[in-house]
């Protein structure tokens, strides 16, 4: 097992690209702190693994197709195939967990009825989720199984890779036992549900794809062929965020690479993140990040010379994560509430100074 952080790498249609930890073999297993992401957020992203977590220390909440489930030390969760989700923590206190990420492709070639039992147990038709607990006896073996397979699953290639991989199989295998139909199946309603999906799926492949041209909230809503006002209420309740958040946020992202990564000016980079001009991406960028641009340089440049990549929280926490305690309960679930109030405006971003839209 490494505690080494692994990079999470999305595509323009939120697909993530898993880093395994041996090449070939469709198997990530690690333990991570959730200061490894910025601001204690994963980026939203789907892909065809099964996905298990248990939280060992603090809490976290999982958004997971419109819904956010809090997790605390010891509960944890199966993500099923195919689901928009991320990771994140609303009030930024560190939390260690165990994540098992397990392609279908470990196991789903042994057989034709292997492969349609894979099929129709991950379907849009089944459920999204299931938490997992200590008080009952499969979900607890299912919580041991997850950290196990972390603790035997080897990152380098002249070590075997066996037990954690028969344990992995065992653990999908339980998940796709547990995941049932949902209720509303076949319903008008469901059908509709599946259709926004695809609609925020579309929207945010164009934000991802466009986030450097001066996007409109009527362009974004285009993409899914549907009106304004609907394009907020389904960022709200899918994403999690407003439109003009969710290009902010794709901004932002582009321009602290192009800042740790190239020699490009201020000046170049706003324009190359879609930012109209230098003095507006500087007061974004110091609002999300806590320093200007040329300031967030330094202490990248800063930091790698020094051999500690910059990281702005783990100082704060003691190499276990364990900053201070937080309360402890069961695993709560809500839906995210709707609505975006639709502003005059043009460029999505506000460039003018102005959020064009704003929850």
């Amino acid at each position: 097992m490494s505690e080494d952080f692994q990079p999470i790498t999305v595509f323009s249609d939120l697909s993530e690209q898993v880093h395994y930890n041996l090449p070939g073999l469709p198997l990530y297993a690690h333990r991570d702190p959730m200061s490894r992401y910025r601001d204690f957020r994963c980026s939203r992203h789907w892909h065809r693994d099964l996905e298990f977590l248990h939280v060992i220390t603090g809490e976290i909440s999982y958004f997971i197709n419109g819904r956010i489930v809090a997790l605390r030390a010891g509960e944890g969760i199966m993500v099923n195939s195919s689901r928009l989700h991320y990771t994140f923590c609303p009030d930024r206190r560190e939390s260690w967990f165990t994540c098992v990420v397990a392609g279908p492709a470990l196991f789903e070639r042994l057989s034709p009825d292997i492969a349609r039992r894979v099929e129709r147990r991950t379907a849009q038709n089944m459920d999204d989720y299931i938490t997992l607990t200590n008080e009952t006896a499969w979900q607890r073996k299912a919580l041991q199984s997850i950290d196990d397979i972390v603790a035997l699953m080897p990152n380098v290639t002249d070590a075997s890779p066996l037990q954690a991989v028969a344990q992995a199989i065992a653990l999908c295998d339980t998940a796709l036992e547990h995941f049932h139909l949902v209720d509303d199946a076949g319903t008008p309603e469901y059908a509709c549900e599946q259709r926004n999906r695809f609609a925020v799926l579309a929207m945010t492949g164009l934000i991802q794809q466009r986030f450097s041209d001066p996007l409109t909230l009527d362009d974004i809503a285009s993409a899914a062929s549907i009106s304004r006002s609907q394009c907020c209420m389904l960022f709200r309740r899918y994403v999690g965020s407003t439109p003009n958040e969710y290009l902010i946020e794709q901004r932002i992202e582009h321009a602290r690479a192009l800042l740790a990564e190239t020699g490009m000016g201020i000046n170049e980079i706003a324009k190359a993140c879609g930012f109209s001009s230098p003095s507006y991406f500087t007061n974004v960028f110091r609002r999300r990040c806590g320093a200007t641009p040329r300031a967030f340089r330094t202490m990248q440049r800063d930091d790698t010379t020094s051999g500690n990549p910059l990281s702005p929280h783990t100082d704060r926490y003691d190499d276990y994560g364990m900053s201070r305690d937080l309360p402890s309960g069961g695993v709560a679930s809500h839906h995210v509430e709707d609505g975006c109030a639709a502003k005059q405006g043009h460029d999505a971003t506000g460039n003018d100074g102005k959020d064009a839209f704003a929850a």
